[in-house]
Formats: structure tokens, C-alpha cells, sequence
């Protein structure tokens, strides 16, 4: 008999026993036949309510934009802060922090100060909404934490005039209202 033919048939044979393992019935353990002990009820354990997790506290924020120059609160901003009203109302001990910023035009005293107006027209804005002015704290950074960073750079000189750099820095005339917790 050549190599190849045993080879072949031994093949064969391994491929039929694989198929026949495949398809032989297996024992169902609880199809055993014989009567079975019955085994006695467990005790069942006292039952004590488990303590109730604590809710988990999500952080709330939310940033408002302002116009160049300006501390009022625009009125397509104003939504954001209504969300933020209606959220926190079952919410009667918690403290939000209003840190208001300016861009990078003009003097750091004057953006400082900016900044700081533009922090408590949201302040002003909350407590007419009902909203405790004993738990917002209005704080200014003035220009010194940019979010545009390096992305404004060259756009020519650094000037109310400069229409393109005025709004490329948008997003540094803000104030983030933060939910910071319990007083």
C-alpha cells in the first residue's frame, strides 16, 4: 500500500469519528433515570433592605457668550441659562461658581474688570430667574485663560478694528457657570 493511500484513509477515519462524536447523544444529567433526594429547603436568610446608593452627583456646567465689549447677556444665550435654572431648582443647597472671561484685545486691567461685569450680569441673570444670589459666586480671569489659544495668531494687528480677529476670538468672551457643590 502506497504512503498516500494511508495517509488518505487515515484521514477519513479521523474525519468519521469527529462526525460521529459530533452527532452521538449526549447524557442530559437531569434525564438520569432513579429517584433523586430531595434536598431540604435552605433557610432562608434574613432580609434586610440594602442601603440606597447615593444619588450620583453629575456635574452641570454651562458657558455663555458675549458680544465684543459687551456684559449683557445676549438673548440666544439666555436658554442655556433657563436649562440651567430649571435643572438645579430641586437642587436648593448647591453652589455654582460664574467665572467670566475676555479675549486677548485691549488691556488686562480693563478685560479683568470686563470680565468681572460680564460674571455678574449671569449672577444678575439667575436671581431673576429665582435663583439664590447666595449661592452664585461671580468671579473674573480676565483674558489669562484663552481657549483659542495659538489659533487666532495671525490675523493682523490685535485691534477692535481687526473684524477677523475680533471673531475668531468668540470663544474667549465667555462666562462658565459651573455647579460646584454645597456651600
Amino acid at each position: 500500500m502506497k504512503p498516500s493511500t494511508r495517509w488518505t484513509i487515515l484521514i477519513l477515519v479521523v474525519i468519521a469519528i469527529g462526525i460521529i462524536w459530533l452527532l452521538w447523544p449526549k447524557a442530559d444529567p437531569q434525564s438520569a433515570k432513579g429517584p433523586v433526594a430531595a434536598q431540604p429547603p435552605a433557610p432562608k436568610p434574613e432580609t434586610t433592605p440594602a442601603p440606597t446608593p447615593p444619588k450620583a452627583e453629575v456635574p452641570l456646567s454651562t458657558t455663555v457668550l458675549f458680544d465684543y465689549d459687551k456684559s449683557a447677556v445676549r438673548s440666544g444665550e439666555s436658554a442655556r441659562l433657563d436649562e440651567l435654572v430649571t435643572v438645579l431648582k430641586d437642587r436648593p443647597s448647591d453652589r455654582l461658581d460664574a467665572v467670566g472671561h475676555a479675549d486677548r484685545i485691549g488691556a488686562n486691567a480693563y478685560n479683568m474688570g470686563l470680565s468681572k461685569r460680564r460674571a455678574e450680569a449671569v449672577q444678575a441673570y439667575l436671581v431673576n430667574k429665582g435663583f439664590d444670589a447666595a449661592r452664585i459666586r461671580a468671579n473674573a480671569r480676565g483674558e489669562d485663560e484663552s481657549v483659542t489659544g495659538d489659533a487666532c495668531k495671525k490675523l493682523g494687528p490685535e485691534n477692535r478694528t481687526n473684524q477677523k480677529l475680533v471673531e475668531c476670538l468668540q470663544r474667549d468672551r465667555r462666562v462658565e457657570v459651573r455647579l460646584v457643590g454645597k456651600p
